[in-house]
């Protein structure tokens, strides 16, 4: 297909078949490990993407692929990303920030900042697909290019907010194909930042504690969460998160599996963990509501029962794998 004299290409597969579980948890199944945005089918060339004319030359070469985001929302047609050919570049204003992403099968893959168009309707290429927010877009995107729209977004979103030298307060320059900025300044390199999170699902007996934050709707419910505070582990993040929002003493916390998770750049860390009883004293400045469900109500909420009081969280949050590897376990 030919857009503006640029190929278009509707998702190009970067790997096996997706090993995303979509079916709701029953006794003989067992919980997915594979959290969302956490695949990595791109080779990043670490060493290689230093190089500003090796990024030049895979830029300029035909087989290269570019993915639009407008507000790290990416270009979708279907139920997959568009890939277009780098050409496409003339498209977009000349500014426009390009990030190089990886390699796979031998063609680079690279995302581009179209943010400047004034609503993303008008945005270039819209009228092939539309720009859909990506947290939509996780629930039929398949898992490799869940991840890449993923650190597209990331890297996108931290270069709009990171353009002037924490160090000396000058502008700063993309470098390494868009893996860090550079100060012309001072000489100070800045790289993208993970803010580390943990996201902790109790549990007494055949119960977990689950919770509602005020910024949830109604009915919503989740583990419980947060960020990671300086010189501190995750397990003690775990622990103290627990204590300060539900009133909740940990006994044994036990690390399972982790995810990016670009709104706009955590990595959360997840947990289970022993609580020493259900009593509860919730900081309602951070918890709305809070309460114990059984490995019973759960299983049947993740089978599909409907309540109006108690809501999971989709599929592709790492809360939803924490639960559902809870509900599955002896």
């Amino acid at each position: 297909m030919q857009v503006a004299g640029c190929r278009l290409q509707v998702e190009i597969r970067l790997g096996p078949p997706a090993r995303r579980n979509l079916q709701p948890a029953t006794s003989h199944m067992p919980a997915p490990s594979l959290c969302l945005f956490a695949a990595e089918p791109l080779d990043r060339c670490s060493d290689a993407r230093a190089d500003p004319d090796w990024i030049a030359a895979r830029l300029a070469d035909p087989e290269s692929l570019l993915l639009p985001l407008y507000k790290g929302d990416p270009l979708v047609s279907g139920d997959a990303p568009v890939w277009l050919a780098t050409a496409a570049r003339a498209e977009f204003p000349a500014d426009a920030p390009v990030v190089f992403l990886g390699v796979a099968r031998g063609r680079a893959h690279f995302a581009l900042d179209a943010s400047a168009a004034p609503s993303p309707e008008s945005a270039p290429f819209a009228g092939i697909g539309r720009y859909a927010p990506l947290r939509e877009a996780a629930g039929f995107f398949s898992d490799d290019a869940l991840a890449v729209a993923g650190q597209a977004r990331w890297l996108l979103d931290w270069h709009r907010r990171h353009r002037f030298c924490a160090v000396c307060g000058a502008p700063t320059d993309m470098a390494d194909g868009g893996a860090k900025r550079r100060c012309a300044s001072c000489g100070a390199e800045h790289f993208p930042r993970s803010d580390p999170v943990a996201i902790v699902l109790a549990a007494h007996g055949d119960a977990c504690l689950l919770g509602r934050s005020p910024h949830f709707p109604p009915g919503f419910l989740s583990a419980l969460a947060g960020f990671v505070e300086a010189a501190e582990t995750p397990e003690a993040c775990a622990a103290r998160e627990l204590k300060e929002e539900a009133g909740v003493t940990l006994t044994d916390v036990r690390y399972q599996f982790s995810q990016p998770w670009p709104f706009p750049s955590s990595l959360m860390m997840g947990f289970i963990a022993t609580a020493a009883d259900r009593s509860l004293t919730l900081d309602r400045r951070e918890i709305e509501e809070a309460r114990w469900l059984t490995r019973d109500e759960i299983r049947a909420l993740l089978a599909g029962e409907r309540r109006e009081d108690a809501r999971l969280p989709p599929r592709f949050t790492i809360a939803r794998r924490l639960i559902e590897r809870w509900a599955e376990s002896l």
